[in-house]
């Protein structure tokens, strides 16, 4: 009679990430066999291959539900409108959706709507044929002439004035144009991305924006996600701006010290990822300024009332409150002291936001 042989362990193995040799904690055993060990430490990374959004920084439940949508949707061409908070990244991931597209070869060209006068709508968007007004002298590209076979982005689409949005409407429908000036018809070969931070639903239904341009532009809605909804990003992000902040500076290498990261990954960012991008680099150039091997707490938030308190050494139980305190003062900030909110943000309940609140003394102004 004969035995099979035994079962054998599968062998330990090492997983490569970041550009690093890491043992990872999960890569013992067998498999996942549905998610590999590095795809559970970072969700976004299936997403990922199917993009080009290198500069999209952040591992976070919420970014790798936008990392999903933008997956799914960029080889489509069909119009996105892009809403969210002001300062979270909209254009960038409009630039994400150009270039992971068929239309990556062509041009992306955004065009600011607040900026945009009546008088020239059609001239900037259509172009203008010789002597057609008087600045005319020879023929105007306009910008859906620029973007012929790539991408043309609106941006702040909500101050688009209700004359020109009847133009943008007719040139969604008819997918054709006429330069100032011109006998014929062009056709408008572009792919059209909107992007706003505000609430165009409310602008419908107060007629400050055209209800059939609004249902014309929301075929795919993307809603980008504010800084306090992807807080695990933070020290990710800062550290990416770090880096950049060091080259396009010339300075040399330097690094957030992890206090410095707990903080800001605590703080109140209103301005979302273009306050923090900006506040790191001036962090790094005062850190610079004084030789320091770290960028610390007193770079990144110089008008900080504690911050000799946070430059001095704290214990563990100290560290744990200060940085307990900061989150959950930033989370009830941020969502306008909602604790039912700020509940839902930090994945507690509304009784633990309560008790936080009475034990580390956080009361509303």
């Amino acid at each position: 009679m004969s035995c099979s042989p035994p079962a054998q362990r599968p062998p330990r193995f090492r997983v490569y990430y970041d550009g690093m040799d890491s043992a990872h904690p999960e890569a013992r055993g067998e498999l996942d066999p549905l998610f590999s060990p590095s795809e559970k430490r970072d969700p976004t990374l299936r997403f990922r291959s199917a993009l080009r959004a290198e500069d999209l920084i952040g591992r976070s439940p919420p970014m790798a539900e936008l990392l999903r949508q933008l997956a799914l949707l960029a080889p489509l061409d069909v119009s996105v409108l892009l809403t969210g908070p002001s300062g979270t990244g909209k254009t960038h991931v409009a630039r994400v959706i150009h270039a992971s597209s068929p239309r990556a070869a062509g041009n992306f060209v955004e065009l600011s709507c607040a900026n945009l006068p009546d008088n020239l709508v059609e001239s900037e968007l259509f172009g203008a044929a010789p002597g057609a007004h008087s600045t005319a002298i020879k023929a105007v590209e306009g910008k859906v002439s620029a973007a012929r076979g790539g991408t043309l982005l609106f941006d702040e689409i909500a101050e688009l004035s209700l004359p020109a949005q009847a133009k943008l409407l007719q040139l969604l429908q008819s997918r054709e144009y006429y330069p100032l000036g011109a006998n014929r018809p062009r056709a408008a070969d572009v792919r059209v991305i909107a992007a706003t931070n505000c609430d165009l639903k409310a602008r419908v239904a107060r007629r400050e924006f055209r209800e059939d341009l609004f249902y014309r532009l929301h075929v795919v809605p993307i809603r980008v996600p504010s800084l306090a909804e992807r807080r695990d990003d933070i020290p990710d992000l800062a550290q990416h701006f770090c880096i950049k902040a060091c080259v396009r500076h010339r300075l040399p290498p330097l690094h957030l010290s992890q206090w410095t990261l707990l903080t800001a990954q605590a703080a109140s960012w209103p301005g979302n990822i273009r306050e923090l991008a900006n506040a790191v680099e001036a962090a790094v150039i005062r850190a610079a300024g004084e030789d320091a091997r770290e960028v610390e707490v007193r770079h990144l938030f110089p008008d900080r009332e504690d911050r000799e308190e946070a430059a001095a050494p704290l214990n563990y139980r100290e560290a744990l409150r200060r940085f307990q305190t900061q989150l959950v003062r930033g989370t009830l900030e941020d969502s306008n002291w909602n604790v039912a909110e700020a509940a839902r943000r930090l994945a507690l309940t509304r009784a633990h936001i309560y008790n936080l609140m009475q034990s580390l003394d956080i009361s509303r102004p």
